[in-house]
């Protein structure tokens, strides 16, 4: 885990709004859902180097509180649906790094996210305003948690 100044950027996408604990059941979790209809309708441009992204935002409160999840990319080739946006703010972010099977890797980069703010131990605050998660390859997420 490092901290990392982001510029800010444009992602555009597919929104969900929930909370973690919805999400920590797997009867109720809407994230899995979500990515398979974001997946049938977008159509991402790698090639030209366009990457996908998910963008926690419009947080109600803290870990506890219900947040938006923007799905999508900095470079959206077609959508069958209509997409929204979001700005990541620029700032200071820590960034954690996973590697393996999605949704595995993912759910290990939150887990240390998690881990480490409940962490007596912890030297930072979160501000709770554009977290993202960057999939860097088909093996490697990385998640970015915005600083005070």
């Amino acid at each position: 885990m490092e901290v990392v100044e982001v510029k800010g950027f444009e992602i555009e996408g597919l929104v969900l709004r929930t909370r973690n604990e919805i999400e920590m059941n797997p009867e109720t979790a809407n994230i899995p859902k979500h990515v398979a209809y974001v997946d049938s309708n977008l159509v991402i441009n790698y090639q030209s180097g366009a990457r996908a992204y998910s963008v926690y935002c419009n947080y109600e409160s803290d870990v506890d509180g219900y947040f938006d999840v923007l799905m999508g990319s900095n470079e959206i080739s077609s959508s069958n649906v209509a997409l929204s946006s979001v700005s990541v703010l620029p700032g200071s972010y820590l960034k954690f790094e996973s590697e393996g099977e999605f949704p595995a890797a993912v759910i290990a980069a939150w887990q240390s996210v998690w881990s480490y703010f409940a962490s007596s131990n912890c030297a930072h605050e979160r501000a709770y305003t554009t977290d993202f998660e960057h999939y860097e390859s088909a093996s490697k997420v990385s998640v970015y948690i915005a600083l005070k």
